[in-house]
């Protein structure tokens, strides 16, 4: 072997090892949904999560034993309830949340300053941005949180009984042209929907049906006026019912000037028996999904598909 060959050998040998070391020293390392790059020298092992969607993904992946602190709105499984709940959004108690001593926080980047991260990382907490919209999103929400928790398998799994679930209702599903109209915000706090490029919409087509609100981009108001133009074969709710007063479906049923449109006149209006599985961005809407099918199909549900 001439001495030009061993040394380029040589060479590559060090660049391999150098390679390795680098690679040991980054450890775990994530892109998080606001661009930033998240590194661990390990598995987190100890995380507060200040959104509802982000507590169900660390459940669902096998890691609610890591949860230390929740933010006020996290109530699923209801075993996370006990937890130790520290205020969210622009009221974000930073103290609160140093004094569980977490080493990674989980939070929406539409809650939380700027300068709440700034006071986090300064103190040595990893600040890591979950923002899922679409279910694409979700999935890679999930596989992003069990990569820093250590559970890529288990991520891998809730993905994958995701995408299963959906396939085999989409395969059910016959698109008839029928539309749908996602209400997101009741009547009494102004009309909100959900428009394309939301995990509602895609639900929708993954159903057989049309958002009757797809030429809106995201999250979006709108007026009685324009529901009730668009006339749309089955209306959704998310609004939750606390024992008094009509259901939410009673509401919409009984609403002045609705009287005429189709999902009124045969009844056509769906509450989920869980709200939240329909209007968080997690595992759970692929249970919204299969709820949603028995309603649309008049079927029971124990029948296929399954969650």
């Amino acid at each position: 072997m001439s001495k030009k060959i061993v040394s380029l050998f040589l060479a590559a040998m060090m660049m391999t090892g150098c390679l390795t070391a680098l690679a040991e020293d980054a450890g775990i390392m994530v892109t998080d949904m606001h661009g930033r790059e998240i590194i661990l020298t390990e598995p987190a092992v100890r995380v507060v999560a200040l959104q509802p969607s982000d507590c169900e993904i660390l459940c669902a992946i096998g890691c609610e034993d890591a949860l230390v602190g929740i933010g006020q709105y996290c109530d699923y499984p209801a075993s996370i309830t006990s937890l130790p709940v520290v205020q969210s959004g622009a009221d974000t108690n930073i103290e609160e949340i140093l004094a569980l001593n977490p080493q990674v926080v989980f939070m929406n980047d539409m809650a939380q300053s700027e300068e709440q991260v700034r006071q986090l990382e300064e103190n040595g907490v990893k600040v890591v941005v979950s923002s899922a919209t679409d279910i694409e999103g979700v999935y890679y929400a999930i596989r992003m949180m069990g990569h820093l928790m250590g559970k890529d398998e288990n991520a891998e799994a809730v993905v994958a009984d995701m995408q299963s679930t959906f396939e085999e209702i989409r395969a059910a599903s016959a698109d008839e042209g029928r539309t749908v109209y996602f209400e997101v915000s009741p009547l009494q706090w102004g009309l909100w929907t959900a428009g394309s490029g939301t995990f509602m919409d895609e639900l929708a087509s993954i159903c057989g049906l049309t958002n009757a609100f797809a030429d809106v981009n995201d999250w979006a108001a709108v007026s009685e006026e324009q529901v009730i133009s668009r006339d749309p074969d089955y209306i959704v709710t998310i609004s939750m019912y606390y024992g008094e007063g009509p259901t939410p479906v009673e509401e919409i049923l009984s609403r002045e000037g609705w009287q005429d449109m189709k999902a009124i006149r045969e009844g056509q209006v769906f509450n989920a028996s869980d709200s939240n599985a329909l209007s968080r961005p997690g595992p759970r809407l692929k249970d919204a999904a299969v709820e949603l099918y028995h309603f649309l199909n008049g079927t029971e549900e124990e029948a296929v598909p399954a969650a």
